[in-house]
């Protein structure tokens, strides 16, 4: 991966800070972030959207706020920039919100929440996305999936990990159903004409993924996209359009915002972290639904199927590992061997 972004433009600290977040991504399991995201950077930088080139800095800041400018360039290292500046500026203020604007896409929103809750401190991502859902009584695609990532510290060693994005599938849930003709589920989607489909090529022809849970999460993407988007200077809506097109030049301004809390400003951190495992143990004890072993609280499985790539390798779909070797043969990139499974 950073051979080939460096063959894309990127320097080299930039190349590996990306693809450390789409590495982590397939370690955790969350493929749809994962290399097979990598064609949406590539053809980015291909278009113009992204300058490969572009280094984030920090436009303006006070005590407990900053503005980071992303340059247009990759978004990972501006979002890496943004998570280091909340957590140093909350670890004196006791609380920290950073906006990123000017930006490209920062992808797994969880790695950057995580890494906040790593040093103690809550930490909250919000971003917005290029029009793919519709409106609660709507079909057309106005709204954006607007991922968002909540991230505790427990006393454990991992923290609560909350990771969802606001539409009832994630576009590359739909992206990935494509490659294999697979259906998606009922009432999760519309095609062009604004009739219900489980076709994932009907909704990349025109279609349009419908909100989590109706008008709740309708409400949720606004907030996020609100959040992410004039709040920080950056846009919403159909003015990001273009990012997700084969336009040549600049698109619409891309945005992010994120928050560190530090709990030492309301008592004594240790005990909230104390506190938080507590709970998730009263969860995980509690009487459990018919057929069901475990009750899984938010980020168990991710952590435990990166233990497993750990041990064992990661995993990757075929058809994204035949898009990402036909990537790498056009930049003359050599791939790696790999071991095929059934």
């Amino acid at each position: 991966m950073v051979r080939i972004l460096r063959a894309a433009g990127c320097d080299s600290e930039n190349a590996k800070i990306a693809a450390e977040v789409f590495l982590e991504a397939d370690m955790r399991g969350v493929s749809f972030q994962g290399l097979d995201h990598m064609h949406t950077l590539l053809s980015g930088i291909r278009n113009g959207h992204v300058d490969p080139t572009g280094q984030p800095r920090i436009a303006k800041e006070s005590d407990a706020f900053a503005l980071i400018d992303g340059r247009r360039g990759l978004g990972q290292p501006a979002a890496q920039l943004a998570t280091d500046v909340a957590i140093s500026k909350a670890r004196k203020s006791g609380i920290c919100c950073v906006g990123i604007t000017n930006s490209s896409d920062i992808f797994m929103v969880g790695f950057y929440a995580e890494r906040i809750a790593q040093t103690g401190l809550v930490g909250f991502v919000f971003t917005g996305a290029p029009p793919s859902v519709h409106p609660y009584g709507g079909r057309e695609r106005i709204l954006g999936t607007n991922p968002f990532a909540i991230a505790f510290p427990t006393d454990e060693e991992n923290p609560i990990l909350i990771d969802m994005a606001t539409s009832a599938v994630s576009n590359s849930f739909v992206r990935q159903a494509n490659y294999y003709g697979e259906e998606l589920p009922d009432n999760v989607a519309v095609d062009a004409d604004g009739k219900p489909t489980r076709s994932a090529k009907a909704v990349r022809a025109g279609g349009a993924i419908g909100p989590l849970a109706d008008h709740k999460g309708f409400a949720l993407a606004l907030a996020v996209g609100l959040l992410s988007g004039p709040l920080v200077g950056a846009q919403v809506g159909k003015a990001i359009n273009g990012w997700r097109s084969n336009d040549k030049g600049p698109q619409g301004i891309y945005g992010h915002f994120l928050i560190a809390i530090d709990p030492s400003c309301f008592g004594d951190p240790q005990a909230f972290k104390e506190a938080a495992s507590g709970y998730l143990e009263e969860i995980r004890s509690s009487r459990k639904a018919t057929g069901v072993t475990e009750i899984r609280t938010p980020g168990m499985r991710s952590f435990r199927t990166r233990e497993r790539s750990l041990r064992g390798g990661v995993q990757i779909y075929d058809a994204i590992w035949e898009n990402f070797a036909s990537l790498a043969k056009d930049m003359n990139v050599t791939v790696p061997a790999v071991k095929k499974v059934n």
